[in-house]
């Protein structure tokens, strides 16, 4: 529904919905401060980020919105054959818990997480922080 919403707008709630969903997969596989990064990060600041570049640079938002494409078929190829190499992938390869045995997941603390995030991860984290801030300084430009 991303995708082939006529309306944009609508298009950017359906995006919400699905990263809720993710949040809602985080939380039975008992993280649930992924998922309450999901909820901030992606569908409060992402999405936000998203309708408000709609808003402000005056976009056409409406039913009449022309998302045909010519290339739909040689997409729907390129999907098959993604879903393809990616059922191959899964098939061959040795998943723990895969096959019903959960012993083998490792569950990762809060603090260990966060430890790791802050430590081993820093600079990427601040990356993606300072990413975000041109994205949003980016926006108030355009809207200006």
């Amino acid at each position: 529904m991303v995708v082939s919403a006529k309306n944009i707008v609508h298009s950017a709630f359906y995006l919400a919905s699905t990263l809720l969903c993710v949040a809602v997969y985080f939380i039975m596989l008992r993280a649930q401060f992924l998922a309450a990064v999901q909820i901030l990060v992606y569908i409060g600041a992402v999405v936000v980020l998203i309708l408000f570049a709609l808003m402000l640079t005056r976009t056409a938002v409406g039913n009449y919105t022309n998302i045909s494409s010519k290339q739909t078929a040689f997409a729907g190829i390129v999907a098959l054959m993604l879903f393809a190499a990616l059922a191959v992938v899964f098939h061959i390869t040795n998943i723990p818990g895969s096959d019903g045995n959960v012993s083998g997941i490792v569950i990762v603390s809060i603090k260990d997480f966060s430890s790791i995030l802050f430590s081993k991860y820093a600079l990427p984290f601040e990356v993606a922080s300072v990413l975000l801030l041109d994205a949003l300084v980016g926006a108030v430009v355009l809207a200006i």
